[in-house]
C-alpha cells in the first residue's frame, strides 16, 4: 500500500536569464579616473566574468510527460505545474495509480487501486519520511533552476567548465550545493541536505533540449536519503511544452 503511495509522492519530489538570489552592485566601466598630470590614460583590465549568475527556466506553466522506476516498478504518467501554485502528477501502468497535486501549502495523494488517499503539511512530510522541503524549493527542483530564498554561504568555486556555489536555506536549516554549466549557467546538479532530518536529497541534470529558446533536461537522476527513505530513481521526459492552457483535475 505505501509502496503506490510513494511512488506518486517520489514521482512529484523529482519531476521539471537571472540573477542568482542576491543582486550585487555592478560597475559598468565606464567610469574612468582622470589625471591631469599623466601623459596617457592607462588601458583599464577586462572584468572577469561573475560565477554565481544563474539562468532559471522561465516559464508560467510546463506540461511533460515521464516515466521512471521506482522501487522495482516502472511508471509512466504527465506532469503539470503552474508557476508558484500547483504541481500536478498522473502517474499510470496500463491503468492510472493514482494522481498528487502540491500546493504552497499542503500535498495531495490518492492511490486508485487501493483507495487510499494521503492530505499532508510540509511538516507531515517531514515527520513521515524526513523530507524538509517546501513547494518553491521543490518546484525549482523539478525545472533545474536555483531555489529562492537562499543566502550564499562562500565565494562560489570553478573548475573548468563547472562552477559550484553554495547556500544556506531555511535560515540555515537546509545546505544547499549547486553546480552550474560555466557556458549556459544552468544547473547541472543539486544537493539538498538538512542536519535535522539527516536528509540529502541529490538530483543532476542531463540530455538538455531547447524549449522555447530555454534549455530544460530531460533526464533526471534522483536520490532520497533519510532516517526513514533510501531510494533513488531517474525520470525521463518527454513532450515538454511551455505556457500552455491546463486544467489540474483532482478529487479526493
Amino acid at each position: 500500500m505505501k509502496r503506490y503511495i510513494f511512488i506518486l509522492m517520489l514521482v512529484c519530489l523529482g519531476v521539471a536569464g537571472c540573477r542568482s538570489h542576491k543582486e550585487l552592485k555592478r560597475d559598468d566601466g565606464n567610469n574612468v579616473s582622470r589625471d591631469t598630470t599623466a601623459a596617457a590614460t592607462a588601458p583599464s583590465k577586462p572584468r572577469a566574468e561573475r560565477l554565481d549568475t544563474i539562468m532559471n527556466a522561465q516559464y508560467r506553466s510546463i506540461t511533460a510527460n515521464f516515466n521512471c522506476t521506482v522501487q522495482g516498478i516502472n511508471v509512466n504518467g504527465q506532469l503539470r505545474m503552474a508557476k508558484d501554485s500547483i504541481i500536478w502528477v498522473s502517474v499510470n501502468k496500463l491503468l492510472e495509480l493514482g494522481r498528487a497535486q502540491l500546493t504552497p501549502t499542503k500535498a495531495q495523494a490518492y492511490a486508485k487501486l487501493i483507495g487510499k488517499k494521503y492530505d499532508l503539511s510540509y511538516n507531515d512530510i517531514q515527520k513521515n519520511w524526513g523530507i524538509d522541503v517546501d513547494f518553491v524549493t521543490l518546484q525549482a527542483l523539478l525545472t533545474a533552476n536555483c531555489p529562492p530564498q537562499c543566502r550564499k554561504s562562500k565565494e562560489p568555486q570553478r573548475n573548468g567548465d563547472i562552477v559550484t556555489l553554495w547556500f544556506d536555506q531555511n535560515n540555515g536549516q537546509r545546505q544547499l550545493t549547486l553546480k552550474k554549466d560555466f557556458a549556459t549557467k544552468r544547473p547541472v546538479a543539486t544537493t539538498l541536505q538538512s542536519k535535522q532530518t539527516g536528509q540529502t536529497i541529490e538530483l543532476t541534470y542531463s540530455n538538455w533540449t531547447s524549449v522555447e529558446g530555454q534549455l530544460l533536461p530531460t533526464t533526471i537522476n534522483i536520490s532520497v536519503k533519510s532516517k526513514q527513505l533510501n531510494e533513488q530513481t531517474v525520470i525521463t521526459l518527454e513532450r515538454i511544452t511551455l505556457n500552455k492552457t491546463q486544467s489540474y483535475p483532482f478529487k479526493m
